[in-house]
C-alpha cells in the first residue's frame, strides 16, 4: 500500500489580470521536492524513497513516486538557481537488473520552469521562506530510453531564453507586488530608476530569486510486477547568470 507524501502546498492565486502566482514556502536548505513519494515498512523500519535520492549517488535507492496508480502526472522539482544547459538521468531502479524490470520506468516527461522571487523578511518563525512563483510551460518534453545506463539531454531553452523568462517574471512581480519590490531595492541599495538592467536583475536573482526545473511523468514503461515508477539519479549542467 502506497503512502503519498504531500507536496508543500502550492496555492494558485491571481494577482492581476495578466499574471498567476503560486505561493511556495521552503526551508533554506531545501532544493528538491516531489508531488509524492513511496513509503514502506521493511523489518519494522519506515523507508521513504524521497526525491533527495536523485542526488545521493546510490543507484540502488531511487525516488519512487507515491501515487496509487502508475505515476503519470506525478512530478519532481529541482532548484537550480542557474540557467540549465542540460541534464542527465539514470532511469528506473537501476541498482539491480531484476528490480529494474519489475518496477515501472520513465518513458516520457514534460518539462517546465518555476521562476519566482521572495523579499527580505518573508520568513516564518520556523525558517520557511515564502516565494511567489510562475510556472513556465513551454511545451518542452523528453523521451527516455528503457535503459539503466545514464542518459543525457540538452535543455531546449537557451541560457539567454531562460534569462529573458526571468526578466519577464521579475517585471510581472514588480507590477503585482510593488511593496515587495521596494523591500528588495531598499535592502540592496537600488532604486526604481536603476534596478531594471541585466547586471542588477541578476544580482536580485542571486539574492532573492528562485529558478527550478519541474519534470512531470507523462508515460512509463510498465514493470513486470509492480506499478511504482522509479528514477535513480540526476545530474545537471548549469550556466551562470
Amino acid at each position: 500500500m502506497k503512502k503519498a507524501l504531500a507536496f508543500l502546498a502550492l496555492i494558485l492565486v491571481t494577482s492581476s489580470l495578466y499574471s498567476q502566482w503560486m505561493e511556495m514556502s521552503v526551508l533554506l536548505n531545501e532544493s528538491v521536492w516531489a508531488s509524492s513519494s513511496l513509503s514502506e515498512t521493511i523489518r519494522g523500519r519506515l523507508i521513504t524513497y524521497g526525491p533527495e535520492a536523485l542526488f545521493d549517488g546510490d543507484l540502488s535507492f531511487p525516488w519512487v513516486e507515491g501515487s496509487p496508480e502508475s505515476g503519470i502526472g506525478e512530478s519532481v522539482t529541482i532548484l537550480t538557481n542557474r540557467p540549465i544547459n542540460g541534464f542527465s538521468l539514470t532511469n528506473g531502479f537501476a541498482g539491480s537488473p531484476s528490480l529494474f524490470q519489475i518496477y515501472n520506468r520513465l518513458k516520457e516527461m514534460d518539462l517546465s520552469l518555476l521562476i519566482g522571487f521572495t523579499a527580505p523578511g518573508l520568513v516564518s518563525e520556523t525558517d520557511y521562506y515564502l516565494y511567489f512563483l510562475q510556472e513556465i510551460e513551454a511545451g518542452l518534453s523528453v523521451s527516455v530510453k528503457d535503459s539503466s545506463a545514464s542518459q543525457s539531454f540538452d535543455f531546449q531553452l537557451t541560457t539567454e531564453e531562460q534569462r529573458d523568462l526571468c526578466r519577464k517574471v521579475f517585471q510581472d512581480f514588480a507590477v503585482d507586488h510593488p511593496m515587495l519590490i521596494k523591500m528588495i531595492l531598499d535592502e540592496i541599495g537600488l532604486t526604481e530608476d536603476n534596478y531594471d538592467n541585466p547586471e542588477n536583475l541578476y544580482l536580485i536573482m542571486e539574492l532573492y530569486g528562485f529558478l527550478a526545473l519541474r519534470l512531470t511523468i507523462r508515460d512509463v514503461y510498465e514493470g513486470s510486477r509492480y506499478n511504482d515508477t522509479c528514477l535513480a539519479e540526476m545530474k545537471f549542467d548549469l550556466d551562470e547568470f
